[in-house]
């Protein structure tokens, strides 16, 4: 691979580069792959990926195209695949923008490193902690645990560097009922060694398999009408990621954003914060992809729109005074709400959760719920889901039970009435 050095070399002698960015991600990682508890692959694997873009700016247009350095490029290819670059620039232009000014260049550099293989070691004993019913087992099991080194460069003298780590667990949880088997799937991603939260995370699936295999459908249960429906995990992190690209300088600024500053979301005054580092959460980053330093938001205060967010080129559309850069992750404050006495319905999983920003639709096909009748929990299948986002959100609880994913923190349940099911 060609040293920085000798890339920078290729792009300043390019005169017909306006500017560039360079982004430099090495990635250390050590992968386990299980059939039931029986080790198959135990891999290290070590990328290197290196990708440029390409600038070509006048005083009313920038046109930018992204090039990929690959292990077998040199000099002489590379100043090739930067000329094709600029050419394909100059053909894709849009309204000029600027890129990221250095103001403090960023050295977040870790002290001591996780030892890769005694994680991924440990990762796997709390895994198969939880393995330990008679009629339930996890079918295969796939462990990453990453380290990586992200560095990022642009013409106007940005340099930062930032390292940071992730787990990942995907598997198979199976249970028999003696007639049947039935899977679900579970993925685990965080950026902090909690072995004891993987073990609960994959002790709850094995236990959601098994309520699966009993599981009723609605032509067994008859519902109450206005149940509350709480969701959670995939659909929980939909509906906020919904409202943030919602808020994002981009919707804003093409029009397709369904609230602006000013405007109410809900009767219930919860808090929603876009953030770049929350504990826990692996899509956490200091900088974002154009090299801006990123710092917190709030989008959301007591129910209503306070500000809005985004990446510099359509902070800059949008003559954004201070532009906070795309930020990973979201919080959301609440106050927490009872619900465990009376009837609800937890949707558990969705075959394949939805959400359509312009019609405001959300839901889909449920492939595992809990319905509470006020004395005991039935595991239901086989029924749907449907709603107005905007709607339902204008009355929305939340619970007072915290959960997290790789991308949010926040309650674990949104608690909605009104939801149609079928």
């Amino acid at each position: 691979m060609m040293k920085k050095s000798e890339i920078l070399a290729c792009l300043k002698a390019n005169k017909n580069i306006s500017a560039y960015e360079l982004s430099i991600i090495d990635k250390d990682s050590r992968e386990l792959f299980y059939v039931l508890d029986h080790l198959e692959i135990n891999r290290a694997v070590k990328v290197k990926t290196v990708t440029v873009k390409v600038y070509v700016n006048d005083k009313k247009s920038t046109g930018v195209s992204s090039v990929v350095v690959t292990a077998a490029d040199d000099v002489k290819s590379l100043a090739s695949k930067l000329s094709k670059a600029v050419t394909r620039a100059k053909s894709a232009k849009n309204p000029y923008y600027p890129l990221a000014e250095r103001k403090e260049n960023l050295k977040d550099l870790k002290k001591t490193k996780k030892d890769l293989n005694e994680v991924a070691t440990k990762v796997a004993k709390a895994v198969f902690k939880a393995d330990v019913y008679k009629n339930g087992w996890i079918n295969s099991t796939e462990i990453f645990v990453s380290n990586f080194k992200e560095e990022f460069i642009n013409s106007n003298g940005v340099d930062h560097v930032s390292e940071r780590f992730k787990i990942e667990v995907e598997c198979i949880p199976t249970w028999s009922n003696k007639k049947e088997e039935f899977e679900l799937y579970k993925f685990y991603e965080s950026d902090k060694t909690d072995y004891k939260k993987i073990s609960e995370e994959i002790d709850e699936i094995l236990n959601l398999a098994k309520a699966r295999s009993v599981a009723k459908t609605l032509k067994d249960v008859k519902l109450p009408e206005d149940l509350p429906v709480l969701v959670k995990n995939d659909m929980l992190e939909y509906i906020v990621s919904g409202f943030a690209q919602d808020l994002h300088y981009r919707s804003q600024f093409m029009h397709d954003n369904h609230y602006s500053k000013g405007d109410k979301v809900s009767d219930t005054p919860f808090d929603l914060t876009m953030k770049p580092v929350i504990s826990g959460c692996s899509a956490s980053r200091k900088f974002d992809s154009h090299g801006t330093l990123l710092s917190s938001v709030k989008l959301i205060e007591k129910g209503v729109v306070r500000n809005t967010y985004g990446d510099i080129q359509f902070g800059y559309y949008n003559k954004e005074k201070k532009i906070s850069g795309n930020l990973p992750v979201a919080q959301l404050n609440a106050e927490g709400s009872e619900y465990k006495k009376a009837p609800h319905l937890i949707i558990e999983n969705f075959s394949s959760p939805q959400l359509e920003s312009d019609s405001g639709y959300w839901g889909g096909e449920v492939r595992l719920a809990r319905y509470f009748d006020g004395k005991k929990y039935i595991p239901l299948t086989g029924f749907s889901i449907a709603g107005n986002i905007y709607e339902d959100i204008k009355n929305v609880k939340f619970s007072k039970e915290e959960a997290q994913t790789s991308r949010y923190n926040g309650p674990k349940y949104m608690i909605f009435e009104g939801i149609k099911i079928s």
